[in-house]
């Protein structure tokens, strides 16, 4: 298990779990559709993290790519 912001981009993964206490954050991640047992793909990461979930494209600063953690599918 890894935090998104560390993950090889391109390489399609699954959310594990959303470690933060910040409510607006996992509200934010949960209207993107970001929740355990989703699927993404990290395709940027600067100047922000851009993430393909499905068929949308979701643009995270930094402090929230580091909440998602993930597993390569």
């Amino acid at each position: 298990m890894n935090a998104l912001s560390t993950v090889k981009i391109g390489q399609p993964q699954t959310v594990v779990c959303l470690r933060t206490q910040d409510d607006a954050i996992l509200q934010k991640l949960m209207a993107f559709g970001i929740l355990p047992g989703s699927n993404l793909v990290l395709e940027q990461r600067f100047p922000s993290y851009i993430i393909m979930v499905g068929r949308t494209r979701t643009a995270l600063d930094q402090e929230t790519a580091q909440s998602i953690y993930v597993e390569s599918r």
